[in-house]
């Protein structure tokens, strides 16, 4: 069963579903009638922090190739846990990530 988690934003509170296991590590409300059972102990800025350094140093991989592709694109996927914060999103056991790069 999942549960609607509250992290705070700069504008304004953003609600995420997660699982109930996950939505128990953060503050445990009563559900209102919005739904939302649980308020994040971080905020959404907070919680994206956590991958921040991983998507800037594939970026700079990329960016660092002697010949530069024409346009780059990189696809992952998030998680975003109560109380962990948001971690890549996994398949198989490995997080994925999709690059591509074309060169014109």
């Amino acid at each position: 069963m999942s549960r609607m988690v509250e992290f705070s934003t700069t504008k304004g509170p953003a609600c995420v579903e997660v699982d109930d296991s996950d939505a128990l590590l953060g503050k445990v409300l009563a559900a209102n009638e919005s739904g939302v059972a649980a308020e994040a102990k971080k905020s959404f800025e907070e919680a994206l922090q956590s991958v921040k350094p991983g998507i800037e140093e594939a970026l700079a991989l990329i960016t660092d190739l002697i010949k530069k592709p024409a346009e780059t694109e990189i696809e992952f996927g998030l998680n975003i846990d109560a109380a962990a914060g948001a971690v890549f999103a996994k398949a198989g056991g490995e997080a994925t990530f999709s690059i591509k790069l074309t060169w014109k």
